[in-house]
C-alpha cells in the first residue's frame, strides 16, 4: 500500500512538474498573442454558399486568355462606345453612355453590391464556416509552445462594409483571444484593406491599453491617389505617365505579380496602340486639355456609372482611401448635389462614410500620435515601390506597390516621381541635419519625414500582392518583440530590394537597387516616323471595333 501511495505520490509531483512550466508559458504575459487582419482576401458568397464577383480582379487575367469569345468583346466595345460616338459626340447627351457602360458591366458585379445603408445584398457575406472558423480559433490558446505566429487568430470580416461595422465584434475577439491565453495584451497587424479596420478600432478602443504592438502592412487607411483622385475627380493624363502604365501591366501579365489586365490580344492590342499614339503624338497633352467641358461631362457620366458598377462607390471600406481633401468632391460626384435623388437613396451608406471620415481620415495625424505616445502602442510599417500608379490625376507619377503610393504606405515619407531622384539640393540638406541614414541608396525616399522613421522598413522593386515573401516575417517578428526598431534589429535592412525571380529580397545598396527596365521606356522622344508607326497601328487594332459599330448602327 505504501509502495502505491508513494508511485501515486511520485506521478502527482512528476505530472506537476511538468505542468506548471507549461501552465505558466499559457498565462505568461511576455507572450503577446498576434491578430491578424487582411485587406480583401475574404471571399464573399451568396445566401446559397456560392462565391461571388465583388472586386476588379474579374476583368484582370494574367496572359492572354483564348476562353474569352473574340466576337463578344468586340460586341462589348461597341455596345458602350456607340453611344458615345452617336449621342455624345453628335448630340451632347451623356447619360446614355453612363446607363451603357452600368449596363455591359454591373451585371459581372451585381451580386457583391451594397445597398443604400451600406449593407449586403442578396444575402452575400463572408462563408459562414469562415467566421466560425475564426471565432474557434479567438478561443483557442496556441502560445504554449512558448510562441504565437502571425496566423494564429485570423480576424474574418466583410471588406466591403465601414470598419465601424466590424470594431465591436474585433474588441470581443481581442478580449477572447486575451481571455484564452492568459495575455494581458495582444499585437495587430493589418494588411491592405486591413489599416482602415485597425484604425477604426484603435480610435474607438485603443486606450483600453489592449494592443501593445500595430503593424501596418502596405495599407491604404492613409489614403491612395488611385481612389482617392478617380472618385472625385480630379484628373488630368501625362502620355508618358500613360505608357508607363502599360508596360507596367504588361511586366505583370506576364510576370503573374499581381494584375495584369492582359486579357485576349484583341483587348491588348487596342489598348497598347491607343496610349502608344498618345504618347507619340501627344493627343493626352493638348486634346483633352482643350475640350475641357467635354471632357468634364464625359468623366461625369464615365465615373459614376463606372463605380457604381463594379461597387466601388456603394462599397465603404474604399471610402476610407480617399484623402481628406477630396472627400466633399468625392461625395458630390458619386452621389450628387445636397437635393439629388442618389442622397436619399444612399443617405445610410453617406452616414457611414462620413462618421469613419470625421473620426479617422479627418484625424490622421493626431490619431497617430494619440495611439503612439498616450496610448503607448508600438507602431510599424511597411512599404513599398518601384512599381507605377494609376495614370491618372496628380498621383500617376507616384512610387507605389502598383496599387498604394510609397509616401502614403509609409505615412509621410518624401519621395521622387517614379522615374526621377530626389534633388541634390534636398539630399544635402537632409544629410547636413543629419539625417543621411534614412535616405534609401537609389536616392528616392527619405524616411525621416515619416510619422515613424525608426519603425518603418521598405522594399523596392515589390508589387502590393508581395505580403507573404516580404513583410510576412517582418511583421511576426516586430510583434513578438518589445520595441523592435531599424536600428536594434540586424536581421531587417530598413532599405531592402526584392527579386521576384527568387521570391527573396537583401539589404539595398547603390549596386542593387535599379528601376525595372521598363519604367523608363516611355522617355524617348518621338519622331516623324514613328509617330505614322503608331497611327497605322493603332488603325489596324481599332478596324474590329468599327465594322462592330456599323454593324450595329445598320441593325447587323
Amino acid at each position: 500500500m505504501m509502495k502505491k501511495l508513494i508511485s501515486l505520490l511520485l506521478t502527482i509531483a512528476i505530472f506537476v512538474a511538468v505542468a506548471v512550466p507549461a501552465m505558466a508559458a499559457a498565462v505568461n504575459p511576455e507572450l503577446v498573442p498576434m491578430i491578424y487582419i487582411r485587406g480583401n482576401g475574404e471571399a464573399i458568397y451568396d445566401e446559397n454558399g456560392n462565391q461571388v464577383t465583388v472586386d476588379l480582379d474579374t476583368l484582370s487575367v494574367n496572359g492572354n486568355t483564348d476562353g474569352i469569345d473574340k466576337d463578344t468583346l468586340i460586341e462589348s466595345c461597341a455596345n458602350i462606345l456607340l453611344p458615345f460616338l452617336t449621342e455624345g459626340l453628335l448630340m451632347d447627351k451623356w447619360d446614355s453612355y453612363g446607363d451603357a457602360l452600368y449596363e455591359e458591366i454591373a451585371p459581372l458585379f451585381e451580386k457583391g453590391h451594397l445597398d443604400g445603408n451600406g449593407n449586403p445584398m442578396y444575402g452575400t457575406g463572408v462563408h459562414p464556416n469562415v467566421l466560425a472558423s475564426s471565432e474557434a480559433a479567438a478561443k483557442r490558446n496556441y502560445g504554449t509552445d512558448g510562441r504565437f505566429d502571425l496566423y494564429d487568430y485570423n480576424f474574418a470580416y466583410d471588406w466591403r462594409l465601414s470598419p465601424y461595422d466590424h470594431v465591436d465584434r474585433l474588441h470581443t475577439y481581442v478580449q477572447t483571444v486575451m481571455a484564452a491565453t492568459g495575455a494581458k495584451q495582444v499585437s495587430i497587424v493589418a494588411r491592405c484593406f486591413g489599416g482602415s479596420l485597425l484604425m477604426a478600432y484603435l480610435e474607438k478602443y485603443g486606450s483600453l491599453g489592449h494592443v501593445k504592438n500595430a503593424f501596418f502592412a502596405d495599407v491604404l487607411s492613409n489614403g491612395t491617389a488611385t481612389i482617392s483622385h478617380a472618385m472625385s475627380g480630379k484628373l488630368y493624363f501625362d502620355s508618358n505617365a500613360l505608357y508607363r502604365y502599360m508596360n507596367n501591366l504588361t511586366y505583370c501579365g506576364q510576370t503573374g505579380v499581381g494584375n495584369g489586365f492582359v486579357l485576349t490580344d484583341l483587348v491588348t492590342e487596342i489598348i497598347f496602340t491607343t496610349v502608344d499614339l498618345f504618347n507619340q503624338v501627344g493627343i493626352t497633352d493638348t486634346f483633352i486639355g482643350s475640350v475641357e467641358l467635354l471632357y468634364q461631362k464625359l468623366y461625369e457620366a464615365l465615373m459614376p456609372a463606372l463605380l457604381s458598377a463594379v461597387g466601388m462607390a456603394t462599397q465603404a471600406n474604399y471610402w476610407t482611401c480617399i484623402y481628406e481633401e477630396d472627400f466633399e468632391d468625392a461625395i458630390i460626384l458619386m452621389f450628387g448635389d445636397e437635393n439629388d435623388a442618389r442622397r436619399t437613396e444612399y443617405a445610410g451608406l453617406i452616414e457611414k462614410i462620413r462618421y469613419y471620415y470625421d473620426h479617422v481620415t479627418s484625424c490622421l495625424p493626431e490619431l497617430y500620435k494619440t495611439f503612439s505616445e498616450d496610448y503607448g502602442i508600438h507602431i510599424g510599417f511597411t512599404a513599398k515601390y518601384g512599381y507605377t500608379n494609376a495614370p491618372y490625376g496628380p498621383g500617376q507619377n507616384d512610387m507605389t506597390d502598383a496599387l498604394v503610393s510609397l509616401k502614403d504606405a509609409a505615412y509621410g515619407a518624401t519621395c521622387a516621381e517614379v522615374h526621377k531622384t530626389l534633388s541634390d539640393e534636398y539630399i544635402q540638406s537632409r544629410i547636413d541635419a543629419g539625417y543621411s541614414a534614412y535616405i534609401s541608396p537609389d536616392k528616392k525616399v527619405d524616411l525621416s519625414t515619416c510619422a515613424f522613421p525608426d519603425t518603418t522598413w521598405i522594399v523596392k522593386n515589390a508589387h502590393h500582392n508581395h505580403f507573404e515573401v516580404v513583410s510576412e516575417q517582418l511583421a511576426a517578428d516586430f510583434c513578438r518583440s518589445t520595441g523592435m526598431t531599424v536600428q536594434n534589429n540586424a536581421d531587417y535592412p530598413q532599405f531592402a530590394v526584392f527579386d521576384d525571380t527568387t521570391n527573396t529580397w537583401t539589404a539595398m545598396t547603390e549596386d542593387n537597387c535599379a528601376d525595372f527596365d521598363w519604367l523608363h521606356v516611355a522617355q524617348e522622344q518621338p519622331t516623324k516616323i514613328t509617330r505614322l508607326q503608331a497611327l497605322f497601328r493603332w488603325l489596324y487594332a481599332i478596324i474590329p471595333v468599327i465594322i462592330a459599330w456599323f454593324s450595329s448602327l445598320f441593325g447587323n
